[in-house]
């Protein structure tokens, strides 16, 4: 069984790694904090070099949810502000199995259309349909939607008479969006109130089915911040000296940089059989292993570089913000582990 990256992938991965390095340096996440309109430069480059065409599925089969995974994880350890993953990786990734009624959506998200995935009900941890569908208007509330001040399309999950359907909605009439307080204001959060006709429903077997998809996606974000933030941990940790010696020599500094580093090569190694595999107990157990591996990172960032991760000028907390955020989407580590293991325990899994 191969279980490596082709040719043509690790290409495509250094040819974003490269476009990324020259149009979204950390500078650019900075920016986006305080300016609202700054990503859509970033999001235009993404748009024109196809990296939304993954939304879609490729009919010669080229391209797929590995390719996602690699392009969403150079987006994470750029901490690229653009709506890629909410996109792309959420909202896609619930309509992408579900057949014709979803054609012409993808094919929008395709070309550039923002959308956001709206899967949390107020007061649970894991997400679920907060919705309802009757006599054709879709009605409810979803809390924390990434990027829906951004977005053009919210698709959300929602209970109707014939069972678990998933159900487009514009971001117009019928759609109150409350903003709220983000730890990634680069990568704002919301809450929405909709009271609509959906332009698009689909029939879903289970909930677990349809957020497999999107559960990789956000373990790839996650895995690529992970994998930046630690980066920068080990290189600053050979420059910095004290005592005589670069501060890596030192046992407490080392050996917690290396736990980080097999806290994130789980998460990858999980993320990419999931990719390779899609399966809900993968999917999840990659989220929950990619969320844990980049908060460790973070925390440790901040640590190994002292008093200047406490500054706005050091790009340490702008990861931090990623890592945080990020971790609490579709389920923090501990809630989803703890869905995993209830499985495992009554055979489910």
């Amino acid at each position: 069984m191969d279980v490596g990256l082709t040719s043509e992938q690790l290409a495509l991965r250094c040819t974003v790694r490269d476009i990324l390095r020259a149009e979204s340096p950390p500078d650019v996440a900075r920016q986006a904090l305080t300016d609202p309109e700054r990503w859509r430069a970033l999001w235009k480059t993404a748009v024109d070099l196809g990296w939304t065409e993954l939304a879609a599925a490729d009919s010669n089969g080229d391209f797929g949810l590995m390719e996602l995974v690699l392009v969403l994880e150079e987006c994470g350890a750029a901490v690229a502000p653009i709506p890629l993953l909410s996109s792309v990786g959420l909202a896609a990734g619930v309509l992408r199995d579900c057949g014709p009624t979803a054609h012409d959506v993808l094919t929008e998200i395709a070309g550039g259309v923002v959308a956001t995935l709206a899967v949390h009900s107020p007061g649970y941890r894991l997400p679920r349909p907060p919705m309802t569908l009757r006599d054709g208007r879709l009605r409810g509330r979803a809390v924390a939607v990434p990027n829906l001040v951004r977005a053009e399309l919210v698709v959300t999950l929602a209970s109707s008479d014939s069972g678990l359907v998933a159900a487009v909605a514009p971001c117009g009439d019928g759609a109150r969006i409350l903003p709220g307080e983000s730890t990634d204001p680069a990568q704002p959060l919301a809450d929405v109130e909709l009271d609509t006709a959906p332009i698009a429903l689909a029939p879903l077997a289970t909930l677990e089915s349809a957020l497999t998809a999107p559960l990789i996606a956000a373990a790839a974000d996650l895995v690529g911040v992970a994998s930046a933030a630690l980066h920068r941990s080990v290189e600053h940790a050979k420059s910095r000296r004290q005592f005589g010696s670069a501060i890596g020599a030192f046992q407490g500094i080392k050996h917690v940089l290396a736990d980080n580093y097999v806290s994130l090569e789980r998460a990858r190694g999980l993320t990419y059989a999931a990719a390779a595999h899609p399966d809900w107990t993968t999917a999840a157990m990659a989220k929950a292993a990619a969320g844990e591996a980049a908060d460790k990172c973070v925390r440790t960032a901040v640590q190994v570089h002292g008093a200047l991760a406490q500054t706005w000028e050091h790009d340490i907390h702008l990861y931090v913000r990623h890592a945080w955020q990020g971790a609490a989407m579709l389920g923090d580590s501990r809630a989803l582990f703890h869905q995993v293991g209830r499985r495992f325990a009554s055979g489910a899994a």
